[in-house]
């Protein structure tokens, strides 16, 4: 298991895409390595990137069959007002998602590499 931890969290340090792949792995390996009191800045990140997973998926959800009915064209046989509505919908959403706070990636990511060498699964060499 200490291996698999250790290539997720080299995977996540070398991550340069994805925020939601990012989150998701930043989450994964929260709960491979937590303790059980983790500290209550961290904890509140830790669920507000949690809600901001679940936010992203469901508009993921949202958005797939508008993409899907914009490239077969039935977007352009909807009614302007309910096309005005749907997009309206899909833009509240979008931003309800954005308005999220108080996720420190870099903290995060801190915090995971500190526990991963407490538990002594990587070592990380200075600079020096």
């Amino acid at each position: 298991m200490d291996r698999h931890i250790k290539e997720s969290l080299e995977s996540l340090l070398l991550e340069s895409g994805n925020s939601k792949r990012l989150g998701k792995r930043i989450i994964a390996l929260a709960g491979f390595l937590s303790p059980t009191a983790i500290p209550e800045d961290i904890r509140q990140q830790l669920g507000a990137l949690s809600r901001l997973q679940i936010q992203q998926d469901a508009f993921d959800s949202l958005l797939e069959p508008v993409a899907l009915m914009a490239r077969s064209g039935t977007v352009q046989n909807l009614d302007s007002e309910v096309s005005r509505l749907m997009i309206a919908s899909l833009e509240q959403t979008r931003k309800n998602i954005s308005d999220i706070e108080g996720i420190s990636y870099a903290e995060l990511i801190t915090w995971l590499v500190e526990l991963a060498q407490a538990r002594k699964i990587i070592r990380v060499k200075s600079g020096t």
